[in-house]
């Protein structure tokens, strides 16, 4: 008796444990979901709420990246920073159009990203990031800058790492922007360099009472950045709102129909 009732206590300590180790393996594991998906997206900033206590942080600098990745859409500053291979782009027709002008409309939001694509998505281990980037340029530079990673097992998963940066204007140094001035004048003229060195002297010599005339471009840098950095478990085929106090994103994932996805796999 004593036997039985310390192998029913054994079994009751282990099933627990096993119930972890299959969710585990689960995730680790090819699964049957993993498949073309559509996946449309909106980001979008918004001023927190009147009991919001988070404030953005330190500037966020990205560093260059050199693995794989997926570029969505136009990115002309993570084109710069990528130095890993990158999957091709498949833009799809937009969909949540009335969602994006109810947020254009409101005075309370300001949307940043709106676009649609579709792509392969697999489990955890193998998935690459999204870079992302939106809003307006300050010296390069865009509003909103960072990640998702997407990936599939029992559900589909959402990790986003986002973020929204303030700028500030840099102090012009005096003669820069008189010299970058006449050296873009002048540098496909050779046999103009006795009249630029003495035209440039005369400038330079103004610069050192007043440089605001002579400026052709403000340079800025990142204040503060505010991050998004959550994780969602969803279903396909569902719209889902991610919050953050100066960040909100819409998501919607569907399969790709049949077709899309057997040509694809022909290319």
């Amino acid at each position: 008796m004593r036997l039985i009732l310390l192998l029913v206590a054994l079994i009751g300590m282990l099933l627990p444990w096993q119930a972890v180790v299959a969710d585990e393996l689960d995730e680790l594991v090819p699964h049957r979901n993993e498949r073309d998906y559509i996946i449309e997206v909106l980001i979008f900033s918004q001023q927190p709420g009147s009991g919001a206590t988070e404030l953005p942080g330190p500037p966020k600098i990205f560093q260059p990246l050199e693995t794989a990745a997926y570029m969505v859409g136009p990115s002309p500053y993570w084109a710069r920073l990528n130095q890993g291979p990158l999957q091709l782009y498949q833009p799809r027709e937009l969909q949540l159009n009335r969602q994006a002008r109810a947020l254009e409309r409101s005075s309370d939001y300001r949307l940043l990203f709106h676009d649609a694509w579709q792509m392969h998505v697999v489990g955890e281990d193998r998935s690459v990031p999204l870079l992302i980037e939106a809003g307006d340029y300050y010296g390069g530079q865009p509003e909103l800058l960072g990640q998702l990673k997407l990936s599939v097992a029992r559900y589909l998963h959402l990790e986003t790492d986002l973020y929204l940066h303030t700028f500030e204007p840099l102090a012009q140094q005096p003669g820069s922007s008189a010299l970058n001035q006449l050296l873009i004048q002048n540098r496909s003229s050779l046999e103009h360099q006795d009249s630029l060195s003495k035209h440039l002297s005369g400038r330079l010599a103004d610069d050192q009472e007043s440089a605001s005339p002579l400026m052709t471009g403000q340079q800025f840098q990142i204040k503060e950045s505010a991050q998004m950095k959550q994780r969602r478990r969803m279903r396909s085929g569902e719209l889902h709102f991610i919050d953050s106090p100066y960040l909100g994103l819409l998501i919607r994932i569907e399969r790709a129909p049949e077709e899309d996805t057997a040509n694809e796999a022909e290319r």
